[in-house]
């Protein structure tokens, strides 16, 4: 299962839902996971953690032309493993993007779930990301112009033929934009709705996921409701349990097969 994690403006939450949605399916359904920093040209998901990698990188792998692909994986203490650029790249053109995911493809194989983290915007480099994935999962804030533009990435996704099963509402607060009306504007179901909460920014200065900095932080049970929504399992209730991905994978194929 490849998802791509995407949204039409930088900011949203992008990375921060990837990692910890990385962290729930490896810690606790026991999945085999990897995480992709699809923003080429500026890197997050590694500064996450603190880190700023100048070798094992998909760059040097891009310049050397031939390479051992498990020479790119980074291991996290959370479970999951992470392939990530560092902050050499430029633009990148096509013949580019499409060797790198070449490259990237036999690692792939070695995964239950593989989640590219994708750039803002609707550019070439999220052309890629979405194009190699199986499913789109969209990101967006409570406001118009995050909602707009992710709604913009969300026809981007199905023109493209993926599925799109729903969005994630990423910091809310009362007085801003209703869940009603961003799912309304997003003509998507919203598969979580994950607050405004001050220990996001303290898990980051640790430089750990929220759901195991802060398992009960109120913004982590909002990352749980998400994966619970995207694996149909009671995922909390079973901590440490085994699981998989069947039911999304039963869906997928219904998609494929409609």
């Amino acid at each position: 299962m490849i998802i791509s994690v995407v949204s039409g403006k930088g900011g949203v939450g992008k990375t921060f839902t990837s990692i910890n949605l990385a962290t729930i399916f490896a810690k606790d359904l026991g999945e085999k996971v990897l995480v992709v920093d699809t923003n080429f040209t500026s890197p997050t998901v590694a500064t996450h953690f603190g880190v700023v990698p100048d070798s094992h990188t998909i760059d040097e792998a891009l310049a050397k032309g031939t390479y051992n692909p498990t020479d790119l994986i980074w291991i996290h203490p959370a479970g999951f493993h992470f392939v990530t650029p560092s902050f050499n790249l430029v633009a990148l053109d096509d013949q580019a993007l499409n060797t790198i995911f070449e490259m990237l493809r036999p690692l792939f194989q070695n995964y239950d779930v593989v989640i590219l983290d994708g750039p803002a915007g609707i550019g070439r480099d999220v052309y890629f990301t979405i194009a190699n994935s199986d499913m789109s999962l969209i990101i967006a804030n409570p406001n118009y112009p995050s909602l707009y533009n992710a709604l913009k990435t969300a026809h981007f996704a199905k023109a493209l033929g993926k599925m799109v099963p729903g969005a994630v509402l990423n910091m809310y607060r009362k007085g801003l934009v209703s869940p009603q009306e961003a799912s309304e504007i997003l003509e998507l179901p919203l598969l979580a709705v994950i607050p405004e909460d001050p220990t996001v920014k303290e898990a980051l200065q640790h430089g750990q996921p929220l759901v195991e900095y802060k398992p009960d932080a109120p913004a982590a049970r909002g990352l749980y409701e998400l994966a619970e929504a995207l694996t149909g399992k009671e995922i909390r209730r079973k901590r440490g349990g085994s699981g998989g991905f069947a039911d999304i994978l039963r869906k997928i194929k219904d998609f494929l097969l409609s």
